[in-house]
C-alpha cells in the first residue's frame, strides 16, 4: 500500500549497502521502519509502500480472537524499535487488508469469505519494512 510520509530519521546500518531503519511520520505518529535501498532524506515527504515479516506462526484463533477491545492501533515493542504489536479491522478480502488505525496492512489472502470484512484481528509484525515508491 503506497502512502506519503515525512522521513523523521534515519539510522545507517550499512551505509555502502544503503541499509538503515528509518523513522517516519504518518499524521502525529511516528515509527521505524526497516529499509533497504534507502534512498531517503530527512524531513522529505516521500511515498512508500509497507510490508512487513511476521514474527512467528501465529494461530487462525490467536489471530482472530486476542484483540478482544476491538481496537485499531500499532504498539511498538520495549526492544525493538521496527517490531510491533498489531490491534486492528479487516476492511476487505482478496487480498485481506487490516486497518490499524494510522496504516492499512496487506495480510495476504488467506481467506475469501467475506464475512471476516468487520472483525477484529490481532498479529504481530518481527519488521516493518518501507520502500520508496
Amino acid at each position: 500500500m503506497k502512502i506519503q510520509v515525512e522521513i523523521k530519521g534515519i539510522d545507517w546500518i550499512d551505509e555502502v549497502a544503503k541499509e538503515a531503519e528509518v523513522c517516519f511520520r504518518i499524521g502525529n505518529s511516528a515509527y521505524w521502519a526497516f529499509c533497504s535501498p534507502c534512498d531517503f532524506s530527512i524531513g522529505s515527504l516521500s511515498n512508500i509502500e509497507i510490508n512487513f515479516l511476521e514474527d512467528e506462526e501465529m494461530s487462525y484463533e490467536t489471530f482472530f480472537t486476542y484483540n478482544i477491545n476491538k481496537e485499531m492501533k500499532i504498539v511498538p515493542f520495549d526492544n525493538s524499535r521496527i517490531s510491533y504489536y498489531c490491534y486492528g479491522k479487516i476492511i476487505s478480502v482478496n487480498p485481506i487488508v487490516v486497518d490499524c488505525g494510522d496504516i492499512q496492512f496487506d495480510y495476504g489472502e488467506f481467506s475469501n469469505d467475506k464475512k471476516v470484512v468487520g472483525e477484529y484481528v490481532y498479529f504481530v509484525i518481527a519488521r516493518l519494512d518501507i520502500l520508496s515508491r
